[in-house]
């Protein structure tokens, strides 16, 4: 398994941890940190997938607004700093605070931002954020995840059929 595949099959890995976290409620002592993978910023195909995160943004941000409980598994991808270190991390749940104001909760283990923690709740603007995802329930389709689609741009083809089946993540869009 090459770097590239590990890594986005980590991301999908921490979607799933996220994903059954959010359908329990148990107590954050009980819940485990995923470690968080780094994305190459210098990839063509990762410099596409952020921008394409941004770019649509705001209608991920009405989407995520409707209330509709058919969707869920809603996160925001987010870069955190601390000093000249970056870190590129998921946050789920998060809310919106006002125009360009937002507050997530960090839901895996920052590996190079130390003064950030697992389930740290952190305030972020738009430019912070780096991609977007949620999971359409009738269907099983993640929509979003543009990063860890241009991760699986390295992978074996069989293996990508595999990780889109059985994560239900859509690339085509």
């Amino acid at each position: 398994m090459n770097r590239f595949h590990s890594f986005a099959l980590a991301s999908l890995l921490l979607l799933t941890a996220q994903q059954a976290l959010a359908k329990k409620e148990a107590p954050k002592a009980q819940a485990k940190p995923d470690e968080v993978v780094e994305i190459d910023t210098e990839d063509p195909a990762m410099k596409a997938a952020v921008k394409k995160a941004q770019a649509t943004f705001d209608d991920f941000i009405k989407t995520a607004s409707a209330r509709n409980p058919n969707i869920g598994n809603i996160s925001v991808r987010v870069a955190l700093r601390d000093g000249k270190k970056l870190e590129y991390v998921w946050l789920a749940p998060f809310t919106i605070l006002g125009k360009d104001r937002y507050r997530g909760t960090i839901s895996a283990l920052p590996t190079i931002v130390k003064k950030y923690q697992f389930s740290q709740q952190v305030h972020f603007k738009r430019a912070d954020v780096v991609d977007w995802m949620y999971t359409e329930a009738d269907t099983r389709i993640m929509r979003g995840n543009f990063t860890t689609c241009a991760q699986l741009a390295h992978a074996p083809e069989s293996d990508i059929k595999e990780l889109k089946k059985r994560y239900g993540l859509d690339c085509s869009r």
